[in-house]
């Protein structure tokens, strides 16, 4: 701490002013994310507001941003890049148009379970956080999961891959998302966040596809009927600092800022999970009909596996793809 911050903070004396020591942050985070104040995002990100304080001695104040103040997803991975916000989480899709690498997140079907994802993700972390900081110069401290991407349909309820057919299922606009629903024979409809619940209450699509607990966060039991659990991608989340602002940080900031980014990991997840359970319950009392995986999923798994080749070249190459797919595969294993 500088002498000029002690001088600030002490009392004057004489001069009839007696204040208490106010010491302000060295840096300060603004930490982006879109999400409501419900969401399980918004949950981690005070955490790592929390943590940063606690691991910093307070020479890092954390300061949140929710429900894309400060822009949409792509537009703040940009800011990011050039420095201009400290922080963010960011759903893994709309990372990828800026870091490619980040793509083998979202390979359909690579992992089935949360204990899969949480073993894959530890394992990738740090050779994924070394292609990204060089393709889109952010720095992933923690990943984050939400749960799966499970099927939310109007009317006509989904139980098998026929059931699919002519349904109008809105995707997140990535490649990966379309070309599996095409490999599952429909033509998705790929369609910006904030279109998404006023096109289901139009009719203008039959469904969409997030985790259980975003249908509770955005209100989709409102407009909509029926889930069916499909495990073909969970949403992941890094949660990003941009690297121009890392690198201004001296040693041991940078420390207390890894920390806090594993240790919201950590907790983010363990949260999910419990908010997961307790949202399922709550779907069901709000009206909703949980059909549980789909009849015939290994048949969902296996047409969405075999286009796997296609996207190497859009998420960094053949050869990492099949890098990141043999890491995540020993840490599966090894659970």
């Amino acid at each position: 701490m500088t002498l000029n911050k002690i001088i600030a903070g002490m009392s004057v004396v004489g001069m009839g002013l007696a204040s208490p020591f106010v010491f302000s942050a060295d840096f300060t985070m603004r930490l982006s994310h879109g999400d409501n104040e419900s969401n399980p995002t918004h949950h981690a990100a005070v955490k790592f507001q929390e943590l940063v304080k606690e691991y910093s001695d307070g020479r890092i104040e954390v300061d949140i941003y929710p429900s894309n103040q400060l822009g949409d997803e792509q537009e703040v991975a940009q800011s990011l890049r050039r420095g201009t916000i400290e922080s963010a989480i960011v759903y893994t899709g709309n990372l990828v148009p800026l870091a490619p690498s980040a793509g083998v997140l979202m390979l359909p079907y690579s992992f089935t379970s949360s204990e899969q994802a949480w073993a894959a993700m530890d394992a990738l972390q740090e050779p994924l956080n070394e292609r990204i900081s060089q393709e889109a110069g952010v720095r992933a401290v923690g990943l984050l999961e939400k749960g799966f991407r499970v099927l939310t349909t109007a009317e006509e309820p989904v139980r098998t891959l026929d059931d699919l057919e002519g349904q109008k299922i809105r995707v997140s606009p990535n490649n990966i998302a379309i070309e599996t629903f095409k490999a599952w024979g429909i033509d998705p409809i790929p369609m910006a966040w904030a279109e998404v619940f006023s096109a289901l209450q139009q009719g203008v699509i039959d469904g969409q596809e997030n985790p259980y607990t975003t249908a509770i966060s955005s209100n989709f039991y409102e407009v909509q009927d029926y889930i069916t659990e499909i495990h073909y991608m969970m949403w992941t989340g890094p949660l990003l600092v941009s690297e121009r602002f890392y690198q201004g940080l001296p040693e041991d900031l940078q420390d207390a800022v890894d920390k806090a980014g594993v240790e919201t990991a950590d907790y983010e997840r363990e949260l999910s999970a419990k908010l997961t359970a307790e949202a399922k319950e709550e779907l069901v009392e709000l009206g909703m009909e949980l059909l549980g995986p789909p009849e015939d999923e290994a048949e969902w798994q296996e047409k969405a596996k075999a286009i796997w080749p296609q996207f190497y070249e859009d998420i960094g190459g053949e050869e990492w793809a099949l890098e990141a797919q043999d890491i995540m595969n020993d840490a599966i294993n090894n659970q």
